[in-house]
């Protein structure tokens, strides 16, 4: 028997940091010693954590991630059974199915990168195990079947428990029509040949050796834990001997085969069923009437009611009420119906029945909301409606047609009408940028809330003002304004998104740092106002806001209210709107108390209650699929690597990142504005560059952080506008498990930008600068271009901005500007060059109203003349401004 690769490590080194799923789809991990094994290949270590004992319970994604491969192992076990000698089809086995693969990526549970875990990519990690097991096998010149054999149970066939069930042609009365018996796989020393025995021939063949004997009835006996009839048939003895059995025997056994097939004991059912046989189950249909006012071509509102009719299925075929009479009066277990073998459960589908014709009545004359009857058709909980039974597996849960007709709608599966888009959007706007626009409207016109979960840099702005000027021009904001709640960083730049998009669409800042703020408190309609922008923490302050109506609320950077206790995210819930959406370039799914959050902001009651919620996900161990079916119709996600999107993309999106100052900022950058504003008199331009660039200098001191100008080691990230929009940036990097470099002029910031970021990415990252070694530098960029590597790199702009090949990274972040559009060029093409096959990302940290600002739209102006203008650098262009250019430059008030 190989050994267990997990317990080979000392307990002291099995640090259990999950799973995630890298861009490129890789899966790796960080507990040793799989990150190795999985760095060798995903088939190498899914290999590994399926033969091994690591405990996975605590950790949903490594449970599902090694159970996955546990059943790959198990099919070619089970083929090895019958062909052993046939490598390839053996091995052959181990590749998922189309529809496993499937669904295999819609059960996928919320580990970081699970965005990525598309079929192409599950079939891609079979076709990797296929091949480290083909190459073992292959090395070591053996079948698949001795192969097997030398890793023990569950998969060595010599010694394994088999279950048959067939039908028994000896029975005359009809009382016992199946025959069972328990076999084991016995190896004849005669001719080497592997052979079925009665299982009461282990107990004589293994007598006295206890160890060969527990490996037979260890199954067994984990199974009994959890199967009646296996625990009944080894406490009489009964399984030792072949049995005729009765219908109900027979679908109890049916019922428990996938407990027998987890404890490695393998089913044949001779003659039978490829797959069970069809079960009864009760059907629950759920519909508004279709006289119903809210009922029309369109489809149901949020604010529709549902009423349920029950009726019973099989197969997923709808029985007749005398097809269902027939059923039922035969009694329980496997019955012959229609020419086939079909399971009955009757004491149970009647009273299930008559639980819902029970309920049905009662809500006969009030209905459930529709939010709720959604939750119910994907076995969610019930919640507060205790008259209404709870889901179960023999209940089945269906929308009628008028329901069925609204979901169409939601997933976009029936056309409906959009306005269409001003001329000047429509020129602009690409196509996946329209289907957003639509796919906004579509959903928040029905009165649901949408999120829009795109990629940064896909334009989720540019698709949300499309949605705000279409409602401006339908007259949905002529009594109070939207409301859009956004960072602080971000108000300046929706007011200018809006401007530049949509010059009719007037949007106004409700915060102290406007010089005109919007006042709540005036609720009459102004003809200057369709839409208000907000912070955060001041929405949550201004109890005023909670008193309203607001015709629409959008929620930028919505992964803002995620901690759903916190006072911030209770107060955002509480905001009362007629259609809301979220933005959000963060993966929602994968975080689920996050997503309870943001759903309950968007669909109050969709998810339940917080505490019905996490019991109903704690029930989600082995699949997420209910789950994402609720939720899908809300979420729209597009990545910048989605094969649709590609070629509408540029290969290089450049992002302004703007910040705020905090007070602290602000105060000290006055005050050296002050001191500036004194020495621009000077006549002597010489002598004026010489006074005015220490002043320049302290001014990006100050713009980066108020310690780097103090000298002192507090870099707390709430003193620093730039650091906390840098957090910002980079949680939503790590979040889709992408890679960053960032460049800075000072070498001083670096080791605070290291610790900064390390906390957002949970892990380490690398440095680069002047002092570092040259031999070191290699080392770095290997270090870095590994996919499983360091998540950032910081390097210095003079140390780094030529020469290196980073092209791991999708992202470039300029913490301070140079202010040379040729040498921030040449740093960003660390990252953009041969051998970057992903677009690349380019953020430039901007404090709002400060130098950074001024110089970032002097750059914009004047592109076309910007690398001669600016290319010797800030003393050149410095040297020849005059006087009272200089004082246009450094006025105003920073923000």
């Amino acid at each position: 028997m190989q050994p267990d690769p997990y317990h080979a490590v000392p307990e002291e080194k099995r640090n259990i940091n999950g799973f995630r799923i890298l861009p490129s789809g890789a899966l790796v991990t960080d507990t040793p010693p799989f990150d190795r094994l999985f760095e060798e290949g995903t088939g190498n270590g899914l290999y590994a954590l399926a033969v091994s004992n690591w405990e996975t319970v605590s950790d949903p994604g490594a449970f599902f991630i090694k159970n996955m491969a546990r059943q790959a192992l198990t099919r070619m076990a089970h083929a090895a059974a019958e062909r052993p000698d046939e490598v390839d089809a053996v091995l052959d086995h181990l590749l998922a199915s189309a529809t496993e693969k499937a669904f295999l990526a819609e059960q996928f549970p919320p580990v970081p990168g699970a965005e990525y875990a598309t079929p192409d990519i599950i079939a891609g990690w079979f076709e990797d195990l296929r091949k480290a097991i083909a190459k073992e096998i292959r090395a070591r010149g053996i079948t698949p079947a001795e192969w097997l054999n030398g890793l023990g149970a569950p998969w060595n066939q010599i010694g394994k428990v088999f279950f048959h069930l067939a039908e028994n042609r000896d029975d005359a009365t009809g009382s016992r029509p199946f025959a069972f018996m328990a076999t084991f796989a016995h190896q004849s020393a005669a001719d080497n040949q592997v052979r079925h025995l009665p299982l009461a021939t282990a107990l004589k063949l293994h007598e006295g050796n206890y160890t060969a004997l527990l490996a037979v009835l260890q199954p067994l006996k984990e199974a009994a834990q959890e199967s009646p009839l296996l625990k009944r048939l080894l406490d009489n003895g009964k399984i030792y001997t072949p049995m005729a059995w009765s219908a109900p025997e027979a679908r109890d056994f049916l019922q428990d085969t996938p407990l027998y097939e987890r404890a490695g004991i393998i089913v044949r059912m001779v003659n039978l069923w490829k797959k069970p046989p069809p079960k009864l189950q009760v059907k629950v249909t759920a519909d508004a009437s279709g006289s119903e006012k809210t009922v029309h071509s369109s489809g149901l509102s949020v604010r529709s009611l549902l009423k349920f009719s029950v009726s019973a299925t099989l197969g997923g075929k709808d029985l007749t009420p005398e097809e269902l009479g027939e059923l039922l009066s035969n009694g329980d277990g496997l019955i012959r119906f229609k020419g086939e073998w079909v399971r009955v459960d009757a004491r149970k589908v009647r009273d299930l029945m008559d639980r819902w014709n029970q309920a049905a009545r009662m809500m006969s004359s009030l209905g459930i909301p529709l939010v709720q009857g959604l939750r119910m058709l994907v076995n969610g909980p019930s919640g507060q409606l205790v008259q209404i039974p709870e889901p179960d597996e023999d209940c089945v849960m269906a929308p009628g047609q008028n329901l069925r007709q609204t979901l169409d709608i939601l997933a976009g599966k029936v056309p409906v009408s959009i306005p269409e888009l001003p001329s000047r959007l429509d020129a602009l706007m690409r196509p996946y940028q329209k289907e957003g626009f639509s796919f906004l409207y579509r959903i928040t016109e029905r009165g649901f809330g949408a999120c829009l979960a795109d990629d940064m840099g896909l334009g989720k702005t540019l698709q949300a003002i499309a949605w705000l000027d279409a409602l401006r021009r339908k007259g949905r904001l002529e009594g109070l304004p939207a409301l859009i709640v956004a960072p602080a960083s971000l108000l300046s730049n929706w007011k200018e998104e809006a401007q530049r998009f949509a010059p009719e669409l007037i949007l106004r800042i409700m915060h102290p740092s406007s010089p005109d703020p919007w006042q709540p408190e005036n609720t009459l309609r102004r003809k200057d106002c369709h839409a208000v922008i907000t912070t955060y923490g001041m929405a949550a302050r201004t109890s005023a806001l909670a008193e309203l109506h607001f015709p629409a609320i959008i929620l930028d950077e919505a992964q803002a209210i995620k901690n759903a206790g916190s006072a911030r995210s209770r107060a955002i819930r509480s905001l009362h709107g007629e259609r809301r959406i979220a933005l959000s370039g963060t993966p929602v799914e994968n975080n689920l108390n996050e997503l309870w959050s943001l759903m309950e902001f968007l669909n109050p009651g969709l998810l339940g209650s917080r505490k019905s919620f996490e019991s109903f996900t704690r029930s989600l161990e082995r699949g997420y699929a209910p789950l994402r079916r609720l939720v899908r119709p809300f979420i729209l996600r597009r990545m910048k690597t989605d094969p649709a999107l590609v070629p509408d993309l540029p290969d290089k999106m450049e992002i302004p990142a703007y910040c705020s100052l905090t007070p602290e900022q602000a105060a000290l950058y006055q005050a050296q504005i002050d001191m500036l504003h004194a020495v621009l008199d000077e006549p002597d331009p010489a002598a004026r560059l010489m006074l005015i660039l220490p002043i320049l200098a302290r001014l990006k001191q100050i713009c980066n952080h108020p310690a780097q100008f103090q000298g002192t080691d507090d870099y707390a990230p709430e003193r620093s506008g730039k650091f906390r929009r840098l957090q910002e940036l980079c949680a939503s990097i790590a979040a889709r498990q992408e890679k960053t470099i960032l460049f800075t002029q000072f070498r001083s910031i670096i080791p605070h930008l290291h610790d900064l970021l390390s906390g957002v990415f949970g892990r380490s990252g690398l440095t680069l600068h002047g002092g570092t070694p040259i031999p070191e530098r290699q080392n770095i960029v290997t270090a870095f271009q590994k996919e499983s590597g360091p998540p950032f790199c910081i390097l210095s702009l003079k140390a780094a901005g030529t020469g290196l090949t980073l092209t791991q990274a999708s992202h470039v972040i300029h913490v301070d500007r140079w202010w040379n559009p040729a040498v921030e060029n040449q740093a960003t093409d660390r990252a953009y060059r041969i051998g970057q096959h992903r677009n690349v990302l380019v953020h430039r940290l901007i404090c709002r109203g400060t130098i950074e600002d001024r110089i970032d739209a002097m750059l914009k102006d004047k592109r076309r003349m910007a690398d001669d203008l600016f290319s010797g650098g800030p003393e050149q262009w410095l040297m020849n401004m005059s006087a009272e250019e200089l004082n246009n430059l450094f006025s105003g008030s920073p923000c």
